[in-house]
């Protein structure tokens, strides 16, 4: 049996006899000896704490444990290993791991015996009531740091620096960056396409090399970014500054939840879920691949017309071109189907917004208070009503709200910004063209006579 020696003492135990280091390494050469045990290596920490694993000699233990050079581990005493039980935990599973044993001069542990294993199995108990212990002692202090307005450890979230007293800055050059994100994905584009077109743009996410379609919806769905904090079950509201409008925040959501049971945007053609037959009361059109022609058609299951895709691509670019070129065609084109948006009193929904949150706030009071008259049931029903009532404001609010819902004048001042709109898209790969495309158009309607070579015509409808 190949044996490893393992021998420690700290700077407060050198003194102490039997734990001295000349002494723990006669006791275990006399030990190895007795059972006929060749010894294949002594590793020797002296003046070393046995509070961590962080010991020069504990870690090219571990290594040559690994390379499969030790068949048995043997200390003096066990707390000569370690001191920490989920150490220990850790150590017994690394052991087991790469069959080694581990063995004690003076105790009696085994762990090629029953009794072994036994001990293993009662070390792991003990190991897991210390993490979970420490658990909660760790999230205990977290919860009283956020309830003292201090801010626990990690990355401030992109746009926001937050310092250890929870005083926040908002980083105005990122900040527009996730008001970007969020009016991109209201406008149509996916975590992908944002991604790229971020990525063309130069800018750079805080930590990561580029974006990517995981930072783009954890941006979209973090309500951090309306002044909401979150750790674990610790929620707090309006405790700093929003970069988005709440609106705009619950806008980005309904239409995530949309798209998320909306497939017309997962077909593989480009203009698959946007391409309708005119000619047939707006039949969906059906994209399918010539392998012999290498050609891409849309058929309409209906009236059986066939267009190739080509034709139809480049009548829509041409109307796109104008659409952004032209102020003077696009309002001809849509100035009767955009009606300026509803005047609300924006002002006075948001004090009736304040108004409900402190009534929640009061009937929560109430709620767990365990001396409180008011029967339990009836306070979750008023919780409820006001919960509804602020529902209807807030989609008030998205549907109305100017920043929401885009003029006529808007919607031309956007689009007209697509300068590079066609380049953007003939270098772009099928998934991103058809994201270009939903950006744009809510829905596409060709009209075509039957016959080879016929004129064709789009009608189309914008976001």
């Amino acid at each position: 049996m190949k044996v490893a020696i393992y021998a420690r003492v700290s700077t407060d135990e050198q003194a102490k006899e039997g734990f001295s280091i000349p002494a723990q390494r006669e006791r275990l050469r006399a030990f190895c000896a007795s059972q006929g045990w060749e010894i294949v290596q002594e590793y020797i920490e002296e003046g070393w704490s046995a509070k961590d694993l962080e010991r020069p000699q504990m870690k090219q233990l571990l290594k040559d444990i690994k390379k499969g050079n030790i068949d048995i581990v043997l200390v003096y005493r066990l707390d000569r290993l370690t001191r920490s039980v989920l150490d220990l935990y850790l150590l017994l599973q690394t052991f087991e791991k790469y069959n080694v044993a581990f063995r004690s001069a003076t105790e009696v542990y085994d762990t090629s015996t029953a009794m072994g294993r036994l001990f293993i199995t009662l070390v792991a108990a003990l190991a897991q009531w210390e993490r979970e212990n420490l658990a909660e002692r760790v999230r205990f202090g977290i919860e009283q740091m956020i309830d003292e307005g201090k801010k626990p450890g990690g990355h401030s979230p992109y746009g926001y620096k937050f310092d250890k007293d929870f005083n926040c800055t908002i980083i105005e050059d990122e900040a527009n960056v996730v008001r970007m994100i969020y009016r991109m994905y209201c406008d149509g584009y996916g975590y992908r396409s944002i991604a790229d077109r971020l990525n063309e743009l130069g800018i750079k996410p805080r930590i990561a090399k580029e974006w990517n379609h995981n930072s783009i919806r954890d941006i979209l769905t973090n309500d951090i970014y309306i002044g909401t904090y979150r750790w674990g079950n610790k929620v707090v509201l309006n405790n700093h500054p929003p970069i988005v409008s709440e609106a705009l925040f619950r806008k980005v959501q309904k239409e995530k939840n949309n798209r998320s049971v909306d497939r017309k945007r997962v077909g593989k053609f480009i203009l698959t879920g946007l391409l309708h037959c005119g000619n047939c009361n707006g039949h969906k059109m059906q994209g399918s691949f010539d392998k012999r022609e290498q050609k891409t058609y849309y058929r309409c299951l209906k009236c059986n017309r066939i267009t190739h895709e080509k034709n139809i691509l480049e009548s829509l670019l041409a109307e796109v071109q104008q659409l952004i070129t032209s102020k003077e065609y696009f309002m001809s084109k849509f100035s009767h189907q955009f009606d300026e948006p509803k005047t609300i009193d924006a002002s006075a929904l948001t004090k009736e917004l304040e108004k409900i949150k402190r009534q929640k706030e009061k009937w929560y009071d109430l709620y767990m208070d365990d001396n409180n008259p008011i029967p339990k049931e009836e306070l979750f029903a008023k919780i409820n009503e006001l919960n509804e009532k602020e529902k209807e404001i807030y989609e008030t609010l998205s549907e109305c709200e100017l920043e929401e819902k885009e003029s006529i004048e808007e919607k031309y001042n956007r689009i007209s910004k697509m300068t590079d709109f066609k380049q953007q898209f003939e270098q772009a790969d099928d998934f991103t063209k058809k994201e270009l495309l939903f950006s744009i158009f809510e829905k596409i309607v060709m009209y075509r006579e039957k016959g080879r070579g016929k004129k064709i015509s789009l009608d189309y409808t914008l976001k």
